[in-house]
């Protein structure tokens, strides 16, 4: 935990005190801890570390050496200092509050065209050489006139190797650092955020709405075009905070989540939830998270700070701690495990034969055509009992309009739809559960053409779960939780089952000659004929001349007569 602002008055003969910052570093569960102040020392002034702010940013290299942002130093050109924590634990004295560090490496003075840079304003750390040794990330958001940049430093001599430059002056590039392996091949990637970042629809009316650019690392040294997501606020400030997530629904691919503090209703702050991908970020965010605190004097500030990637509640998912600076609350989202089902349909016969009734409708005498609809599900996730109950909902004919007849009906409930329950276990490869269900009459519809949806929808019985479970499984986000298939009518249509008709009509009037001014009727003789397969739902359209009146038709088996 860092103080930036904590302020140190030096030995001088002077009432001045300033603010070089100071942290406390803990290990093994606060049995040891030690103050960290680095720029602390006996020449604290503004041209050396006297406004250093030591702490404005802080993160751990995975061997837990510490890197800490000092954006004062220097006439606020800013810097890094990196240093052990066991040389931390093992060198403090509260009686030589000035020792350094044996080990303690620091960024040193640089041209005063450097100044008011705001190096160390964050940092982050991540590998990006290919040697496997980590180097650490700075945000420099003042810097290359105010465009902002993030520099690559090598951890070992803190050289600079490869910067990364904001496209937009004052966007306040920079602001935030975070490094994540978003598309899971194997290389950091890097995430900075621009929170200041206007967008310029009309250039008369440019709206202040964030930005957050993902540079994707292909091999050492060589990044992708950056991957930008904007915030849709206007002072919003989306891209105040980023932080890795780990994967949080458990799909093999590292999830960010993005602050953006002055968002929302009443300003009460947004915290952003953006899953990854093969390539890259998912530009909708899957989930957002609202401040629960109304802007006061002062904003609540909710997504002001982030940290993700900690299973507090040791349920295997990664959890979200989300810091609300004007409120002076910190929260805590337990991530929910994900349940990935496996569902099926799985009907048969797929070709219904109107003609093969061999089922008989319970308290009728009456013989029917069946099938039979099976649901099968099987399902898998991390920390998920050995048993789940889904909840499903089975529509037949789900393709006819709400008035329409549904040709097919259940056969023990006489319905088109049905609720019901499955439970499914994990030693199981697959669960399944019949329902019987029947065509109507031919007589009672006419359409045998169309293949009839049978569509399945399910969801989780979050009732069957243990009532000591207060963070309960979920499903998958990214899947769907419905499932259709296709039943069909068999027809006089070959072994395809797909009609190929082919009409011949012919039309022949009772009257060669018509009398001007007597009243004539005219019989129009028509022999529609068909040469191919079955032509189902056929209609014969005819166009009379305004000058004549429609009367009637006359059938007959052989031909029609109109």
């Amino acid at each position: 935990a860092c103080a930036p602002l904590y302020h140190w008055r030096t030995l001088k003969d002077s009432p001045e005190k300033d603010p070089v910052g100071t942290c406390y570093v803990a290990i093994q569960n606060f049995s040891a801890y030690a103050e960290y102040s680095p720029c602390r020392n006996s020449n604290a002034d503004p041209e050396g570390q006297g406004f250093c702010q030591a702490g404005f940013s802080l993160d751990f290299y995975k061997n837990g050496d510490l890197i800490v942002g000092g954006p004062g130093s220097f006439y606020w050109q800013g810097q890094v200092i990196t240093a052990s924590i066991a040389d931390i634990i093992a060198n403090y004295s509260f009686k030589d509050i000035l020792r350094k560090l044996a080990r303690e490496k620091q960024t040193g003075v640089a041209p005063p065209s450097y100044d008011d840079n705001y190096m160390g304003y964050s940092v982050a750390a991540g590998e990006f050489t290919g040697d496997s040794e980590q180097e650490l990330v700075a945000g420099v958001p003042r810097g290359a006139q105010n465009f902002g940049y993030v520099s690559i430093i090598n951890s070992s001599d803190l050289t600079f190797i490869q910067n990364f430059t904001g496209e937009q002056m004052a966007s306040y590039f920079g602001y935030t650092v975070a490094v994540s392996d978003v598309n899971n091949d194997g290389l950091d990637d890097i995430l900075v955020g621009a929170p200041l970042f206007m967008e310029r629809e009309f250039e008369s009316k440019p709206k202040e709405v964030g930005q957050v650019y993902l540079y994707l690392q292909e091999s050492a040294f060589l990044f992708r075009d950056a991957q930008i997501l904007t915030g849709t606020e206007v002072f919003g400030r989306f891209g105040s905070a980023i932080t890795h997530l780990g994967d949080l629904n458990q799909d093999g691919y590292n999830d960010i989540a993005i602050g953006a503090p002055f968002a929302g209703e009443d300003r009460r702050g947004k915290v952003l939830i953006y899953n990854g991908y093969s390539n890259g970020l998912n530009t909708n965010p899957s989930q957002v998270l609202n401040g629960a605190w109304a802007s006061q004097s002062v904003p609540s500030g909710f997504g002001f700070t982030l940290r993700g990637d900690s299973d507090v509640d040791k349920n295997d998912y990664p959890d979200l701690i989300v810091g609300a600076f004007g409120a002076g609350k910190a929260v805590v989202y337990r991530a929910r495990p994900v349940v990935t089902v496996n569902a099926q349909l799985i009907l048969n016969p797929m070709i219904v034969n109107p003609d093969n009734k061999t089922c008989q409708l319970p308290g009728f005498q009456l013989l029917v055509a069946c099938f039979t609809v099976r649901v099968c599900a099987d399902f898998e996730g991390q920390s998920i009992s050995d048993e789940i109950v889904l909840k499903g909902e089975l529509q037949l004919d789900s393709l006819k309009q709400k008035g329409a007849v549904k040709r097919t009906l259940f056969f023990d409930y006489h319905q088109s739809h049905h609720y019901f329950s499955i439970v499914i276990e994990r030693q199981k490869q697959l669960h399944c559960r019949d329902f019987l269900v029947y065509l109507r009459d031919e007589t009672e519809f006419r359409d045998k053409l169309s293949p009839i949806n049978i569509n399945l929808n399910y969801s989780l019985d979050e009732s069957s779960f243990e009532d000591s479970l207060t963070v309960k499984p979920m499903l998958n986000y990214y899947q769907k939780s419905s499932v259709t298939e296709q039943a069909y009518i068999l027809v006089d249509c070959g072994e395809d089952n797909l009609c190929i008709p082919d009409l011949q009509l012919s039309a022949m009037p009772d009257k060669d000659q018509l009398i001007i001014g007597e009243e004539n009727c005219v019989m129009l003789v028509i022999n529609p004929r068909n040469d191919g397969e079955g032509a189902y739902e056929a209609e014969l359209h005819i166009k009379i001349p305004p000058e004549a009146d429609y009367t009637g038709v006359e059938r007959n088996n052989k031909v029609n007569e109109v």
